[in-house]
């Protein structure tokens, strides 16, 4: 049986560190099981989650952190981004969610996408302020690891 293991990454609101969460998915599923379509999930699932927090959140402003917070389970990856802004009506969003197939409109498909890929997606006030999208995916328990 696996133990819980928990690893935190803060950063400034900038897009040259969403690389290194690309990287750091990459390491923190390491061993897990999941399949190679899963692990691209969470990735771009994470990604996504951290652009919106340090844009949307943040207002891109570099003295506001976006903080990730990466939960290692034995059957799961639970994953906890957090920025600074005000927050926004989640509820009243999924009311009135974009139409993710109008190519041409830039903006809006972000929590489409990651609601499509993970297992879980929530997003909460955050005691300290600003919001919280809690990601959730569980492990592929019928395959082998790293199978596809």
């Amino acid at each position: 049986m696996m133990a819980e293991e928990t690893f935190v990454l803060e950063f400034p609101s900038s897009y040259k560190w969403l690389n290194m969460l690309d990287l750091m998915c990459a390491e923190i599923t390491a061993g897990m099981n999941f399949s190679q379509d899963a692990l691209n999930e969470i990735s771009i699932s994470v990604i996504e989650a951290c652009t919106n927090a340090l844009e949307h959140g943040n207002k891109c402003c570099a003295d506001c952190d976006v903080r990730a917070v990466f939960r290692r389970l034995e059957d799961r990856i639970v994953i906890e981004v957090t920025d600074c802004g005000e927050g926004f009506d989640f509820a009243d969003y999924l009311l009135h969610i974009p139409d993710p197939s109008d190519i041409h409109k830039k903006r809006g498909r972000g929590i489409f996408i990651m609601n499509a890929m993970m297992d879980k997606l929530l997003y909460v006030q955050s005691e300290k302020g600003g919001m919280k999208v809690i990601l959730e995916k569980m492990t592929d328990r019928g395959g082998e690891e790293g199978d596809d």
